[in-house]
């Protein structure tokens, strides 16, 4: 009984490097990874980057202006003074074409960060299942503790009116002792699950670490789904296909960009000039009176270099390879869906099996040997195995719960819905 005391005393005592901790559920905790995690706000700045690209796609050319005198050898020789401006004029709808690349990449960039907080949702999702799993994991051995503890004050109470052998008491401790080592592992395995958490959160608003602690149960109503309709809302949700779909309006914007660009660019120009009069020896021999001129220039290159169709033939195979990729996704996105409810299912009926009589079952099994090994009836090798078996029957029931909610999860993502809650 003393034994049984400590033990008891033990484990309602913190467990190592336990911190002061709240409880948080599910959905508290993704609101403190969509307002904290540091990569999703580093995301964010893609889209303040692409509407930046949109100001920028806007310039056009800068006019230019040169001047200056001239004059030819000779004092008294008349100068000419000059003022010229030009301007590069695009045509080919360029500039409109620029701006509709930069508004298709800014959709693609907003898409994008929609998916990385879709799948940043999902792997948080994960943890938090992982750490309630851990914590389930934990309170099973502590209660296998508890049962071997007990058997080991029965033991010794048999002992005591000669029933038993002491070699029976030191194998039944033995097994005290290593479930008691199991019990440590699993704390370990709580506060690194806890510390996971911590992954997804970047800021000090979330206070210091070690503080979280999941708040639960990962035993989830049955749910049915149609596939069809799953399938139906990924087409048209998803965001990973709706980045291919906006990868594709990109490329195919470039491929206007490219066209623009074989058309030529026109050069503008307009030019004065004042020459003054000759004075001086300069005079005598050629005179002249003060004039102002004017005048207006046309330029354009000589398109050579659009003999070659490099840009645009390279911008119509990307274009085409998009579109490629975008049918592939559609193809994949019906398949993942259809994946992922078959995964579904299939853990929703393993959790059905272990909710129905198997841990009654196991249960009813271990207090039975118990009560037989107590008057006699049992050996003692027969009581441990019935709890090493119970035991393992509980570990592998939160593992089934652990892979329908990790399931359910998925299938979510995979359909482009989310109402997840434990």
């Amino acid at each position: 009984m003393i034994v049984r005391c400590i033990v008891i005393a033990a484990l309602a005592l913190p467990s190592f490097g336990e911190t002061t901790s709240r409880p948080i559920r599910l959905q508290e905790y993704l609101d403190l990874v969509a307002q904290t995690n540091l990569d999703l706000a580093a995301s964010r700045f893609n889209v303040t980057v692409a509407e930046a690209q949109i100001s920028v796609a806007k310039v056009i050319p800068d006019p230019s202006v040169n001047g200056g005198p001239s004059t030819v050898n000779g004092l008294g020789a008349p100068v000419t003074w000059s003022l010229g401006v030009s301007e590069t004029i695009e045509l080919g709808g360029k500039r409109g074409a620029r701006i509709d690349v930069a508004n298709h990449g800014k959709s693609l960039a907003q898409a994008q960060l929609d998916d990385f907080f879709q799948t940043l949702r999902v792997n948080a999702t994960n943890a938090f299942i992982d750490a309630l799993a851990a914590r389930q994991v934990l309170d099973r051995k502590r209660r296998t503790l508890e049962s071997v503890e007990k058997l080991v004050a029965a033991t010794e109470q048999r002992l005591r009116v000669g029933d038993v052998s002491p070699t029976v008491l030191w194998q039944v401790k033995v097994e005290a002792e290593r479930f008691r080592s199991e019990v440590i592992t699993a704390e370990g395995d709580v506060h690194a699950a806890d510390y996971a958490l911590e992954f997804f959160i970047g800021s000090e608003k979330a206070g210091p670490m070690g503080q979280l602690q999941p708040a639960g149960d990962l035993l989830l109503a049955p749910r049915t789904f149609d596939a069809e309709v799953l399938v139906r809302d990924a087409l048209e949700r998803r965001t990973d296909l709706l980045v291919s779909l906006r990868s594709a309006a990109v490329a195919q914007a470039q491929v206007k960009v490219a066209r623009s660009n074989r058309w030529i660019d026109l050069s503008l120009g307009a030019d004065w000039a004042r020459t003054s009069a000759a004075t001086g020896e300069f005079a005598t021999i050629a005179p002249s009176l003060p004039f102002d001129s004017r005048g207006f220039s046309v330029g354009f290159p000589l398109p050579f270099s659009k003999l070659q169709h490099g840009e645009l033939d390279a911008a119509r195979a990307t274009a085409a390879q998009a579109e490629v990729q975008t049918q592939s996704a559609r193809r994949h996105v019906e398949i993942e869906v259809r994946q992922a409810l078959a995964r579904y299912e299939a853990t929703r009926r393993s959790v059905a099996v272990y909710t129905g009589e198997i841990l009654a079952n196991a249960d009813r099994a271990v207090d039975a040997t118990r009560y037989s090994y107590e008057r006699g009836a049992a050996r003692l090798i027969e009581l441990l195995d019935a709890q090493r078996t119970v035991d393992d029957v509980y570990l592998s029931y939160i593992t089934a719960l652990s892979d329908n909610a990790k399931a359910l999860v998925a299938l979510e993502r995979a359909s482009a819905r989310w109402d997840v809650q434990f």
